[in-house]
């Protein structure tokens, strides 16, 4: 994978584990609910979570290069618009209405129990998985191992999910008021869109110029 596509690989991760979704309101309710001591347990149990599916995602890309090269591209291309068209939706996403629960049912407090809360709540987020699958295709670089580019996928990824986990463990009261006010709280899902759409449209101009 060239510099240029790890940048928009990476971009594209960060914005998608941004959007306040599931796994990123459950450490903020664990944070407010039992404090930052279980910022440790929850970031850990959202990253196994997210590498569980980005490991799903791999084992598709895998089944798909099994496929004729101009199968492959066909469903990359088709993959491509999948991307913009979830983008688009998380642009259009309404706001629900309604205040961020300091504790959001949360019964667990020993780390690792935390731990296998966090990663099965994260691994029953299937849009994550299903969005992997539809952007992994992009940013393979035809000719090369697959192995070492999917240590890239699963390092990126990882990297991404700690870090936006980490910023909602670490200052879940600032975050809680700023996702109240329903203005800010839109700009976040549209600045994640866009960016989910940027990425969709570079890597399928980069396909088009590769070809």
């Amino acid at each position: 994978m060239s510099y240029a596509s790890w940048i928009v690989f990476a971009v594209a991760s960060t914005a998608l584990l941004a959007v306040p979704g599931r796994p990123a309101l459950l450490v903020l309710g664990y944070a407010l609910g039992h404090g930052k001591r279980t910022a440790f347990a929850t970031v850990t149990g959202v990253t196994l979570g997210n590498l569980v599916a980005i490991a799903i995602a791999l084992s598709v890309l895998w089944c798909l290069l099994q496929m004729p090269p101009v199968t492959y591209d066909y469903v990359a291309w088709f993959a491509s618009a999948y991307i913009v068209y979830v983008a688009i939706r998380t642009w259009r996403a309404p706001i629900a209405g309604g205040l961020i629960a300091d504790n959001d049912n949360l019964p667990e407090e020993k780390p690792l129990r935390v731990i296998a809360h966090c990663a099965r709540e994260t691994i029953r987020n299937t849009r994550n998985t299903l969005f992997l699958v539809a952007m992994l295709p992009q940013f393979m670089t035809a000719g090369e191992a697959m192995m070492p580019q999917a240590w890239e996928f699963a390092a990126t990824f990882a990297l991404a999910s700690i870090a936006t986990s980490l910023a909602y463990a670490l200052a879940p009261a600032k975050i809680r008021e700023f996702l109240r006010k329903q203005p800010k709280r839109r700009g976040i899902t549209r600045a994640s869109g866009t960016l989910l759409i940027s990425a969709g449209a570079v890597t399928a101009g980069y396909r088009k110029i590769a070809a």
